[in-house]
């Protein structure tokens, strides 16, 4: 295709997949030209926080990569990292003029901090109210510094500051109405979830038993509790690992106790790896019973029947106790959350009960989002509820809401020379496990510009690309070969029959179709054709 060609783009998956709704394909070709800057530009108009998401961000848009469908996905979260490390320094949005009016925003996490920015680039006079001491949330006390380091953290937050955000710290709030009785015209709880699910066994009040996000905030917090030789962590979330692998850092020996098996595991594959390479000892298919005389006893499991969540139910394996000895034992299998409110309506979980649209609650003029509504959640997760919640909070406020006009709308894209088949992912270094356990030095190195770059021109341009899938019902066979090779949900199975006893697959999804023809060539009975198109003259049947 011509580099000169023209294209009006669509969403590609990768930006569908991403809660916020970042333009994932143009930012890419944006560093595959070199234009780090412009890049950088494009991400903003989105979230508030580049830096933060290009470190810590779990990458929902990676899973839905075309690039998948061939050797692997496109790095694009370090390619967001690169941008807003690269990138030349951005104009901020100028905010609109003074409405008059106050919002408090109780939090200072990812969510809250995103609805201040918005609300104060729409001209509302917005003060967050932190109850620690330093800014951030979950961000600044909940990931490890060796994954978050504090100034990207900070580097972020000057430039919400500079958008007229007032942030004050060591302001505990007990009541969001009171905040509105003080003369607040909106307030908007993104309190996070701090407490600890407990687990309701013998033992866990025990002095050597501690949180996990107890534990990360005091870590992070400069106090790090002396946690022994021996340390045990329960859960398989990314809490769970972040708790291990900083008490590896901290000289302990650690085991890692999970109810189920590391294919159900909720965090991430690249930290749960990246723990086991620093020495974290995973013990799969047990739960604990009982914690005593520095030991935990633990059950062994086996997997059942799914559950609500869809994984298959660990049930205990009768007479199958073991002892795990612990000078600390580390509970992260859950949080909760703890809302500074008294008449808004909750759910039975604890959480509050929000209108999805606008985040509205019971109480005229209080909103809530993030984890307070969510119950724990992601990083972009919760940016995208706070941008939900600014833009709810101006229309409530009399304003129209509209938060695209801080974007500068989508250029004309062009199709670009991408690399070929068998391109595979650029890697980027990490230093050594040794080296890792010695401090909290970042373990991530970011790519250089020319490897940005090149690892850039993976990229597909999926929002280019328009194809034609067609099933021929009658020939389908419903062996299900193409919903297998796709990785992109094209295919579907039908609820009515052909005339011969099938239920034939559907190209449900064509549009997210990126013409790798994979289940063209896989299928048995040759009923599926591909056409592109974007260039009509040419079939792939």
């Amino acid at each position: 295709m011509n580099s000169s060609t023209q294209l009006q783009p669509r969403v590609a998956p990768c930006e569908a997949a991403c809660p916020a709704g970042i333009d994932v394909p143009r930012y890419v070709r944006q560093i595959a030209q070199g234009r780090f800057g412009e890049a950088l530009a494009t991400i903003r108009e989105r979230i508030p926080f580049p830096l933060v998401c290009g470190y810590a961000c779990v990458h929902p848009c990676e899973k839905q990569c075309g690039r998948a469908q061939y050797e692997g996905p496109v790095a694009i979260r370090m390619l967001k990292r690169v941008a807003a490390e690269l990138g030349s320094k951005v104009a901020l949005p100028a905010p609109l003029a003074n409405s008059g009016k106050k919002v408090a925003v109780i939090g200072s996490g990812p969510c809250g901090l995103t609805a201040a920015y918005y609300l104060a680039l729409l001209g509302h006079e917005t003060t967050v109210l932190e109850a620690l001491d330093r800014a951030g949330g979950m961000l600044r006390y909940g990931i490890p510094e060796y994954r978050l380091p504090d100034a990207v953290v900070d580097a972020d937050l000057r430039l919400i500051e500079q958008c007229g955000v007032k942030i004050e710290t060591g302001q505990r709030v007990a009541s969001a109405e009171a905040l509105l009785e003080q003369g607040y015209d909106a307030v908007f709880i993104a309190s996070g979830a701090w407490r600890a699910t407990r687990m309701g066994i013998p033992g866990e009040d025990a002095v050597e038993t501690i949180g996990g996000i107890s534990f990360l905030e005091a870590v992070n917090g400069g106090s790090p509790p002396a946690v022994g030789a021996k340390v045990i962590v329960v859960g398989g979330g990314d809490t769970a690992i972040d708790a291990a692998r900083t008490s590896r850092r901290l000289g302990a020996e650690v085991v890692q106790v999970y109810r189920r098996t590391r294919a159900e595991m909720p965090a991430s594959a690249e930290e749960i790896e990246a723990a086991i390479e620093e020495g974290v000892n995973m013990e799969f298919l047990a739960a604990p019973l009982r914690i005593a005389g520095g030991a935990m006893t633990c059950i062994r499991m086996a997997l059942g029947a799914p559950d609500a969540s869809g994984r298959a139910r660990p049930e205990p394996v009768a007479g199958s106790e073991f002892n795990l000895s612990a000078n600390t034992v580390i509970m992260a299998i859950g949080q909760e959350v703890d809302v500074p409110a008294q008449t808004v309506a909750r759910e039975k979980s604890g959480v509050v009960r929000a209108d999805p649209g606008s985040l509205a609650t019971s109480v005229a003029g209080i909103f809530a989002g993030g984890d307070a509504v969510t119950g724990p959640a992601t990083i972009i997760d919760a940016i995208a509820q706070g941008r939900t919640a600014g833009a709810a909070i101006d229309r409530y406020l009399g304003g129209s809401g509209d938060l695209e006009r801080f974007a500068s709308g989508k250029p004309p894209a062009e199709a670009e020379e991408t690399a070929p088949r068998g391109s595979v992912r650029e890697n980027w270094q990490n230093i050594s496990a040794e080296d890792r356990l010695s401090s909290f030095a970042l373990v991530e190195q970011a790519y250089d510009r020319e490897t940005a770059m090149r690892e850039a021109r993976r990229c597909l341009s999926c929002d280019l690309l328009a194809y034609d899938v067609e099933v021929d019902a009658a020939l389908c066979k419903d062996c299900g070969y193409c919903k297998q090779v796709c990785g992109l949900d094209v295919f579907k199975r039908s609820e009515e029959f052909n005339a011969s006893g099938y239920r034939p697959y559907l190209a449900a999804n064509a549009e997210n179709c990126i013409g790798c023809l994979r289940c063209l060539y896989i299928c048995p009975d040759c009923a599926i054709s591909v056409g592109n198109r974007r260039e009509p003259g040419r079939t792939c049947a």
